[in-house]
């Protein structure tokens, strides 16, 4: 489900709710007041918001009823044609409820930026700071998509006009202008002749002493109401009227206009035509010019501190107020210019909606249009294709083209209109509804209309241009459209009905009548047919952008190592991570929690914690360790990795902390969307909510719930126990006979370290293990030397007989006691480097497996027993679960678990969910997790398939058998993997495994470091999808990070060249040797 931020709940804002609803979407409205309506709801005396704009009090729309009603919402018939504001608001408080899009609005938040997400460029999402009014706070959340719909009366303009700041007396613009009562009696310029200039004129002229209105150029005055009390759009805005040439529409109305008054004598006559800029609405100004209430002055030339000088050289002195109604800069200032530009109100938007140069279309402008008619249903049907857009079903046209577009519309702007900041974005209303009704596929077929319609045909071609035309079909078809276009007019009439007039009652008189009213249409009709034409030419086109690369929302689950490297490969993907931590930190296992624990049922690393794998090895593809980091670095110095990681590709915003997910489900359209929803937990508050998601990453780990298996006795054992799942530090431990029961990792730690601290440790082990060294011989990591792509050549029973004999060569299993039946390779080994010295010094005694635990011992099942046993520790592992996920998307049974590369489910009906870590490898698991989210983020994106069902579960089952004939029988052997081959394995689904041949022949340095050197992660960012640049260079100076650790004293060098030479054949004889004991490992 793509998650649409909406800017702003006037009514571009509302309609955009709905429209996000109806192609199902998930809106998410931003309302800075604690209202909807915009700048139509009026607020009085106790206004909160006083730098907001809204109408004055007495305004009242400029537009019929009709004309700007919502498509499927006609206004109510007893509504007045040309309402007032508070009937506005009422019906735009109808919408809301009749709707329900009240619940999608979020009050007195503001927004403060939107900006791209930094994985932009491939999930199209923005990153939306927020901020709180009530508390000041801000947030940030992260969208699918965002709708500007904040209007562009945002920002008043102030021209510079000298001497404006040295007048004394009241400066107010319109913006501000709320009632006229404190201009009682005062002399008022109001500067600014556009429709809040003459409504404010014609205010002020009853109450000041004197109005005077300035004006540069002039207007061209309409009416609201025409001949015979109809509005005047009912009788102008009609599709015949547009088949005239603009030289006929603009001939036309001038005489229409100047019928309705002469604007030379008024000298209010512009040197433009009609339609060569926008009008004045204003049925009274012309009558208050008549009755010298108001006087016309030319433009201001200067202020003075008490009065005004013109450019006709007339001064007026003793002015108490100026009325600045000098329009609106278009301003978007929380987004970056980069998105939108606005210079001097000229943007460079795709059918005035969509940014063309936006990687991905997920942004678009709403109402950013300045119609001849009403901008509700432009504002509607922009919001019906954006929101299609985002939907991915439609598409916009290539840059090229959207680009063409704006140039065309730019030069025909200029060509028509008079130069100015006003004629910018100026539209003629059925053109334009046209246009973007083409790119929606909602615009009628007249022909078809004819044949099969022709009374409909008729009210639509030779009646208004109607909003309700564009529902009658196409997506979003309206039942109700056809019947809405016939009843117009009794809608039209409906209000006038509040007395019932004396009926014409003859035949005769209807007749006549009859013939009376086609005579008053034809008289209209040709009266008014440029008028009309006053919305002529427009200047959208739907630009189809359809968002088929929809900004997918994915939530992650966990923000440890993989919810991080999750989080960022679904940024490069132009995907929306949101990502769930249920603590107040990331970094998962690797954040070590002391005594101060918040999160005492959570794992986390002991104190003490090394990493097994070096930090060559461990780190993510494109983002090497700091060379001056150890090469296993202790768990505090891995933590720090994983911050540099997160403040360098800009992880934190995405992460929502103390939030747990307490269930992933299905949503209803699952089987058409693979939509998720996803139940989540508010640690602090307690409280729940849903939300849902076009895609799911588990990232919680495998290391969640702990193993205890069923040893006899347990219960009853009175001495301390713990798992190592809740062991921090030894000191709790201090002088008391331990047993460790287990023998993987932690075991291993824990016996160690507890060897240190406790009279004795044992350590009880079912099967034995074999350790391997991180260190290897002359102290080089262990993965640097075994892991190498060369080794895999090997058939996997001479990597056992080689491993056998170098971890043999380091400590003799068999005398020690430890030596496994399986061979090296058949299981997970123990990676520790002290276990063999804290063994051979009788502080960690080895023991069999357990067969009984009593009140105060253990009895093993060799017969022995050890009695006084003060406490327990149980490092039998976990048991892999995800209580969240329905056992049809992911059971696990006996840790085993059936995923596609261990990653996919295979018979989800859309691959919008994936596992991500949930592999044992022999290796690192950082990258593995990263290569995995990468090819996850990519399957999401639709950038990448995943094969067929068959296939999946043949794999699957190839798997499992690999797995069974290979390794030994355990819940722990159900996810293991070979490093290398694993890497291999997803990196060409991937399409970034390195094409070795040609590396060989373009690059032979690079070609034997990958092939010869350790298989470090960086070279699956040589080549493919998320190339890195630097990832040449990262893998061929791994040996210098690797050396780095270890410059903190400079040693003494051999100077001469023969020094040089035998240190060449030294190292190099070090080399062959290296890589021929430990060639297996």
């Amino acid at each position: 489900m793509v998650r649409v931020a909406i800017l702003g709940a006037g009514a571009s804002g509302l309609t955009a709710i709905k429209c996000c609803l109806e192609e199902g979407l998930e809106p998410v409205c931003f309302e800075k007041t604690d209202n909807f309506g915009g700048l139509w709801l009026y607020r009085g005396e106790d206004n909160k918001y006083p730098e907001l704009g809204c109408v004055f009090k007495s305004t009242v729309i400029n537009t019929s009823k009709e004309i700007m009603s919502f498509s499927d919402f006609p206004c109510p018939k007893e509504f007045a044609n040309f309402m007032h504001n508070k009937q506005v608001w009422d019906y735009y408080k109808l919408y809301v409820e009749k709707f329900g899009l009240q619940k999608y609005i979020h009050y007195n938040n503001s927004i403060t930026s939107v900006t791209k997400a930094s994985d932009f460029a491939t999930t199209g999402r923005w990153d939306v700071e927020i901020k709180d009014e009530a508390s000041g706070s801000t947030r940030s959340e992260t969208f699918d998509a965002v709708l500007v719909c904040n209007g562009h009366h945002a920002e008043p303009y102030y021209p510079d006009f000298p001497g404006l700041d040295e007048f004394q007396g009241e400066k107010v613009h319109t913006h501000y202008y709320r009632t006229p009562e404190e201009f009682k009696d005062k002399r008022v310029v109001v500067v600014g002749i556009g429709n809040s200039g003459g409504d404010a004129a014609v205010e002020l002229s009853r109450w000041s002493s004197q109005a005077f209105l300035s004006t540069r150029r002039g207007t061209w005055i309409i009416h609201r109401v025409g001949d015979y009390g109809i509005p005047i759009d009912i009788l102008l805005v009609k599709r015949i009227n547009y088949l005239a040439p603009l030289w006929l529409q603009n001939l036309i109305a001038e005489y229409k206009l100047n019928f309705n008054v002469n604007h030379e004598m008024y000298g209010i006559r512009p040197k433009h035509k009609p339609l060569e800029a926008h009008p004045m609405v204003n049925d009274d100004l012309p009558n208050r010019m008549a009755n010298g209430t108001v006087i016309l002055k030319p433009n201001v030339e200067r202020f003075t501190k008490t009065g005004v000088k013109f450019d006709d050289g007339s001064f007026e002195d003793n002015i108490d107020a100026v009325i600045v109604a000098t329009g609106y800069k278009f301003g978007y200032p929380f987004l970056p210019e980069s998105v939108v530009k606005v210079d001097r109100n000229k943007v460079s938007l795709y059918k005035y909606v969509f940014p063309p140069d936006l990687e991905r279309p997920t942004l678009a402008v709403i109402g950013l249009v300045q119609p001849w008619g009403a901008i509700n249903p432009l504002s509607e049907i922009q919001s019906r294709w954006a929101a299609r857009v985002f939907a991915g079903k439609t598409k916009l046209p290539s840059k090229a083209h959207m680009h063409r577009d704006i140039t065309s519309k730019k030069q025909a702007m200029e060509n028509r209109y008079v130069a100015s900041p006003r004629h910018t974005v100026q539209v003629d209303f059925i053109s334009y509804f046209d246009d973007v009704a083409m790119e929606l596929g909602v615009k009628p077929n007249f022909f078809r209309m004819l044949l099969t319609d022709p009374r409909l045909y008729f009210t639509c071609v030779f009646g208004p241009g109607l909003p309700y035309q564009y529902r009658l079909e196409g997506p979003g078809k309206w039942d109700g459209a056809r019947d809405a276009m016939l009843t117009a007019w009794d809608r039209v009439q409906a209000p006038f009905h509040t007395r019932r007039g004396v009926p014409a009652g003859t035949s005769a008189s209807r007749v006549f009548m009859l013939v009376l009213i086609l005579g008053v249409f034809l008289a209209i009709y040709f009266r008014y047919t440029a008028q009309e034409c006053i919305t002529i030419l427009i200047i959208t086109k739907s630009d189809d952008r359809a968002l088929a690369a929809t900004m997918v929302r994915v939530a992650i689950l966990g923000a440890g190592a993989s919810g991080l490297t999750a989080i960022k490969c679904c940024l490069e993907e132009g995907l929306e991570p949101v990502c769930f931590e249920k603590t107040d930190n990331f970094g998962g296992l690797w954040l070590y929690r002391g005594e101060d624990n918040k999160y005492p049922e959570l794992g986390c690393v002991f104190k003490s914690t090394v990493i097994n794998t070096s930090k060559e090895m461990m780190s993510f593809s494109d983002f090497p360790c700091p060379k001056e980091f150890a090469n296993f670095m202790h768990n505090k110095q891995v933590w720090e990795y994983l911050k540099l990681y997160v403040e360098k590709f800009g992880l934190q915003k995405y992460i929502h902390y103390n939030n747990s997910v307490a269930s992933v489900t299905k949503a209803s359209d699952f089987a058409t969307t693979g939509r998720w929803d996803v139940e989540i937990r508010d640690e602090a508050s307690g409280s729940t909510r849903s939300e849902t998601f076009d895609a799911v990453l588990v990232c919680n780990g495998h290391h969640a719930e702990p193993y205890y298996p069923d040893f006899p006795g347990l219960d009853e054992f009175q001495g301390e126990k713990v798992h190592t799942h809740y062991y921090r530090t030894p000191e709790g431990f201090k002088d008391k006979r331990v047993v460790i029961v287990g023998i993987g990792n932690s075991g291993g730690d824990a016996a160690v370290e507890l060897s240190r601290w406790s009279s004795q440790a044992f350590l009880s082990t079912r099967r034995g293990t074999w350790i391997i060294h991180r260190v290897a011989d002359y102290g080089l990591p262990m993965d640097i030397v075994g892991v190498k792509r060369i080794n895999y050549l090997a058939p996997l029973w001479l990597q056992n007989l080689i491993a056998e004999h170098q971890l043999n060569f380091n400590v003799n299993h068999e005398m020690y006691g430890i030596r496994p039946k399986h061979k090296p390779l058949e299981a997970h080994p123990m990676i520790n480097d002290d276990l063999p010295n804290r063994m051979a010094n009788g502080t960690v005694i080895l023991k069999p497996n357990v067969e009984r635990f009593t009140k105060t011992g253990v009895k093993f099942d060799d017969g022995s027993f050890e009695d006084n046993i003060d406490a327990v520790i149980v490092a039998t592992g976990y048991k892999f679960g995800y209580p969240f996920l329905p056992e049809s998307v992911v059971k696990v049974d006996r840790n085993k678990v059936s995923l596609y590369k261990y990653v996919f489910p295979p018979d989800l009906e859309r691959p919008t969910l994936a596992v991500i870590g949930l592999v044992q490898p022999w290796g690192a698991i950082n990258p593995l997790s990263e290569i995995q989210s990468r090819w996850a983020a990519r399957v999401f994106a639709e950038k990448t398939k995943l094969p067929s069902k068959a296939h999946m579960h043949r794999d699957i089952t190839s798997k499992k058998q690999a797995m069974e004939n290979r390794y030994v029988a355990s819940p722990r052997h159900t996810v293991q993997v070979d490093f290398i081959s694993y890497f291999d394995d997803v990196a060409m689904e991937l399409g970034v495994k390195p094409n070795f041949f040609r590396m060989l022949l373009s690059d032979p340095r690079l070609y034997f470091t990958c092939v010869f050197g350790p298989g470090l992660p960086y070279q699956y960012r040589l080549e493919g999808p998320g190339k890195w640049d630097g990832a040449r260079d990262a893998m061929l100076t791994a040996w210098d990070r690797v050396q780095a650790p270890f410059h903190t004293r400079r040693g003494v060098p051999a100077s001469t060249f023969a020094s040089r030479a035998f240190m060449f054949v030294f190292l190099l004889g070090v080399f062959l040797a290296i890589y021929l004991r430990y060639v297996a490992v």
